[in-house]
């Protein structure tokens, strides 16, 4: 190989690597978006979007297999209180704690979502039974009722979680969205009265 040829090749070398790098850097980019699309930008947990999107999958199947879903609304109750005494950034933090206490009492095949300020919803898409659902609310309930340690803070919230089973409750996404969210309401007037 000549002196030319060398540094010809030479020369090709970096412009491979500067496509490639360039290459990752955009698919990288392209899997942040997706996912920022897709997630609660906080706490890390799916989005409307992606609940959506696999509460359509989940009822497609369950109608196909003759099998129960449900769904579940919770709202944290005393979330305010702690957001105007301790500030934003503890409430986010207590959010934080909240979605990874969610996902720790879940089963890997359920799905925790955040919907809006201190609002999740659960989709548990597999049910042997459908009281397994109570069973599944009262442990969230427990989980979010014990303390949570943050920023130096004790702090104590509670829970009012609706429910709705399919098919008993509705047998669209919007049906079963409507009963879970009147159902928790329900709940979260009874511990107020």
């Amino acid at each position: 190989m000549g002196r030319d040829q060398r540094r010809l090749h030479q020369l090709e070398r970096p412009a491979t690597l500067n496509i490639v790098n360039d290459i990752t850097a955009r698919k990288a980019a392209e899997d942040s978006i997706r996912h920022l699309a897709h997630h609660d930008p906080l706490t890390g947990l799916p989005n409307r979007v992606l609940l959506q999107d696999r509460l359509e999958r989940a009822l497609a199947s369950a109608q196909r297999n003759g099998a129960s879903l449900a769904m579940l609304f919770i709202d944290l109750d005393g979330f305010k209180p702690v957001n105007d005494r301790y500030g934003h950034d503890t409430g986010d933090a207590l959010l934080q704690a909240v979605a990874k206490r969610l996902n720790g009492t879940l089963r890997h095949s359920d799905t925790a979502a955040r919907i809006g300020g201190d609002e999740f919803v659960v989709l548990l898409p597999i049910l042997a039974d459908a009281g397994d659902a109570g069973l599944i609310a009262g442990k969230l309930r427990t989980a979010i009722a014990s303390p949570f340690e943050i920023d130096g803070h004790r702090i104590t919230i509670s829970a009012s979680i609706g429910l709705a089973l399919y098919p008993r409750d509705g047998d669209t996404a919007a049906e079963l969205m409507r009963t879970a969210d009147g159902a928790m309401y329900a709940e979260k007037r009874q511990h107020t009265a």
